[in-house]
C-alpha cells in the first residue's frame, strides 16, 4: 500500500534522525557473531536497510501513524525492530544448513541474541560514540562488552583473553577516552599541588600532554610519567609500589599520549 504524504515525511525523519545509530545497534550485535569488522558492518547496514523497507511498505502504524511519538518511544520501536530483522536473518541461516546444537553454549553464544536489553553503543550519545569509535579495536569492543554488564568471564571469552586482560583492556579504553577528550576528565590538578619528581616530568612533555595528564587520576598520571621516561612496567610498578597490572592499563595509553605532542607541532605550524 502506497504512503500517504504524512507517512513519507515521517518515515525520512525517521531515518534521518536514527538511522546511522541502527546501524551501529546493529553492528555491535553482528560483530560478536565471530564476522570480521567489514562483514560484519555491511551485514548491519542490509539488515538495517530491509527494516526501512519492511516499515515503509507495511506503513508501520505504530511508526507513521499521524498521532505523536516521543523520539524515545519510536527509537525503541525501531531497536526492537533491528534486533526482529537480525533475528530473522539467522533463522534463514539456519533453515538452509544442517540442524544446529543449541545446547552447546559456544554456539548459542554465537547464534543467539547475545545480550538482554539494549546495547551499549546504541545508547551511547552521538558525539560520544564518535569517540569510542576511534579507540583501538580490543579496547573498543571490552569498552562496550564493559558497558553492557556483560561479566569478566564472558568478556575474556568473547575476547579471547583472561578475565583480568579483558577487565584491563576496558580500563585501558576510559584512559585513552580521557587522554584524548580532556572534557571527559576531571578538573586540572594544581601543577604546584604535585611532588617535584611529577613536576620536573611534566615541564618535558608538550603543553596538550600536561593538559591531558593533569586531569587523570594519580595512579595513571604517574605511570604514565615514568613511561615517557623510558621505564618498563616492571620497574614502574616497582618505583610506584603497585601491582604490574596496575601500571599495564596506563602504559597502553602511551601511544596516545605521544600522538598528542604531534597535534601540538600541526597547531603550531
Amino acid at each position: 500500500m502506497p504512503l500517504t504524504a504524512v507517512q513519507s515525511q515521517r518515515l525520512a525523519a525517521l531515518y534521518e534522525a536514527h538511522g546511522t545509530r541502527l546501524v551501529r545497534y546493529a553492528y555491535s550485535r553482528l560483530s560478536r557473531t565471530g564476522r570480521g569488522n567489514g562483514e560484519a558492518w555491511a551485514l548491519a547496514e542490509d539488515i538495517t536497510q530491509s527494516m526501512w523497507v519492511q516499515v515503509a511498505r507495511s506503513g508501520a502504524r505504530d511508526l507513521l501513524s499521524d498521532q505523536s511519538w516521543s523520539e524515545d518511544s519510536a527509537l525503541k520501536v525501531l531497536f526492537a525492530r533491528v534486533k526482529r530483522e537480525i533475528s530473522e536473518h539467522f533463522k534463514l541461516l539456519r533453515s538452509s544448513e544442517a540442524p544446529v546444537d543449541w545446547s552447546d553454549p559456544i554456539t548459542c553464544k554465537t547464534l543467539c541474541p547475545l545480550l538482554p536489553g539494549q546495547c551499549a553503543w546504541a545508547e551511547l550519545p552521538d558525539y560520544l560514540a564518535k569517540m569510542v569509535a576511534a579507540l583501538p579495536e580490543r579496547e573498543r569492543e571490552a569498552l562496550l562488552l564493559k558497558l553492557d554488564g556483560t561479566p569478566h568471564k564472558l568478556m575474556g571469552e568473547r575476547l579471547e583473553c583472561s578475565e583480568s586482560t579483558a577487565d584491563r583492556l576496558a580500563k585501558t579504553a576510559i584512559l585513552m577516552l580521557q587522554i584524548d577528550n580532556p572534557e571527559l576528565s576531571a578538573d586540572p590538578v594544581a601543577l604546584e599541588s604535585l611532588p617535584e619528581w611529577e613536576q620536573a616530568a611534566l615541564a618535558e612533555l608538550s603543553a596538550a600532554q600536561r593538559h591531558a595528564l593533569l586531569r587523570l587520576d594519580e595512579g595513571p598520571r604517574q605511570a604514565l610519567l615514568l613511561k615517557s621516561q623510558g621505564l618498563s612496567d616492571h620497574a614502574i610498578a616497582k618505583r610506584l609500589g603497585v601491582r604490574r597490572d596496575r601500571v599495564a592499563e596506563a602504559s597502553l595509553c602511551a601511544p596516545v599520549l605521544s600522538a598528542l605532542t604531534a597535534q601540538d607541532m600541526e597547531q603550531a605550524a
